[in-house]
C-alpha cells in the first residue's frame, strides 16, 4: 500500500506542477529604461502632482506618483527626478549608468498597478544620495510600506555609506519577509541618519535612489486549489491503505 500513496504523492505532484505553469507566478523588473516623461510637468523633474507610468505585471501598466509628505508640501515642489546615470551638484551613486528615480527633500514615491491588481516587492537596487553634509556610516534608512484593504506593514532597510573613495553606490536589497505580502500600492521613503538620530518628512535630507524594482504576483485562488488536490491525494491513499 505504501507504493499506491507514493505514486498517488507523484501524480498530485505533476497535476500540481501543470497547474502551476497554467496558473503562472507572474514577475517583472521596473527598471525605468526608458521613462516616458510626456506627463512630467518639468521632465526630467518629479514635481508634486506628477504621474508617470511603467510596464507592470502581465502586460499590466504601473502608475508612479512622487509627492511631498511634509506638512509645508504641495502642489509642484521638486521631490525629485529621473536621472540617466548623471547626477550634477549632488551625493548621487556613482554605479549606475542607466535611468533611475531620484528622490529629494524628503519625497515620497507611491506605485501600484492601474487596474488594481495586487503585487508583492521582492527586491530592488537603493542608494542613499548625500546633501553636501558629512555622512554617518549609514546614512539613511529606505522605507517600505505596502497598503491592501486599508491594512498597511512597513519594512526598513539600511541605505550603505560612501565607500573607499568617499562616493555613495547602489546596492542590492532583498526585502525578506515584506515580499511575502501581497499589496494595492507601495509607498517608498527615506530617513536621514545624524549620529544615533534619523528622520523623515522634516528634515530635507532624507533622499534616495531607487532602480530595478522587482514585483511578483502569485495567483492566490490557484494556490489554494493546488493544496485542496494534494490534500485529497493523501486522503485517498490512507483510504487504500485502511481497506
Amino acid at each position: 500500500m505504501k507504493k499506491v500513496g507514493i505514486r498517488l504523492a507523484m501524480a498530485a505532484a505533476a497535476l500540481l506542477t501543470s497547474i502551476g505553469v497554467q496558473a503562472g507566478v507572474l514577475r517583472t523588473t521596473i527598471t525605468f529604461d526608458p521613462v516616458d516623461t510626456s506627463t512630467l510637468a518639468f521632465p526630467p523633474l518629479l514635481v508634486y502632482g506628477d504621474e508617470f507610468y511603467q510596464p507592470g505585471l502581465g502586460g499590466r501598466t504601473m502608475w508612479l506618483d512622487p509627492f511631498s509628505n511634509s506638512s509645508i508640501g504641495g502642489a509642484g515642489d521638486l521631490v525629485g527626478a529621473v536621472v540617466d546615470g548623471a547626477c550634477a551638484d549632488l551625493g548621487c551613486p556613482v554605479n549606475n549608468a542607466s535611468n533611475y528615480v531620484a528622490m529629494l527633500d524628503d519625497g515620497v514615491l507611491a506605485f501600484g498597478s492601474t487596474d488594481g491588481f495586487t503585487f508583492s516587492v521582492q527586491s530592488l537596487n537603493a542608494s542613499f544620495i548625500g546633501s553636501g553634509d558629512v555622512m554617518s556610516t549609514t546614512p539613511g534608512y529606505l522605507a517600505l510600506q505596502g497598503v491592501r484593504n486599508g491594512q498597511s506593514m512597513t519594512a526598513y532597510f539600511a541605505l550603505t555609506g560612501l565607500d573607499a573613495n568617499g562616493q555613495l553606490n547602489f546596492s542590492t536589497i532583498d526585502t525578506g519577509a515584506f515580499g511575502d505580502y501581497e499589496f494595492d500600492n507601495v509607498y517608498a521613503f527615506a530617513y536621514a541618519c545624524k549620529g544615533s538620530s534619523c528622520q523623515a518628512f522634516s528634515s530635507n535630507q532624507a533622499q534616495f535612489a531607487l532602480d530595478d524594482i522587482v514585483i511578483e504576483h502569485v495567483p492566490e485562488p490557484a494556490s489554494l486549489a493546488l493544496v485542496g488536490i494534494a490534500g485529497l491525494a493523501y486522503l485517498g491513499a490512507r483510504r487504500r491503505r485502511a481497506a
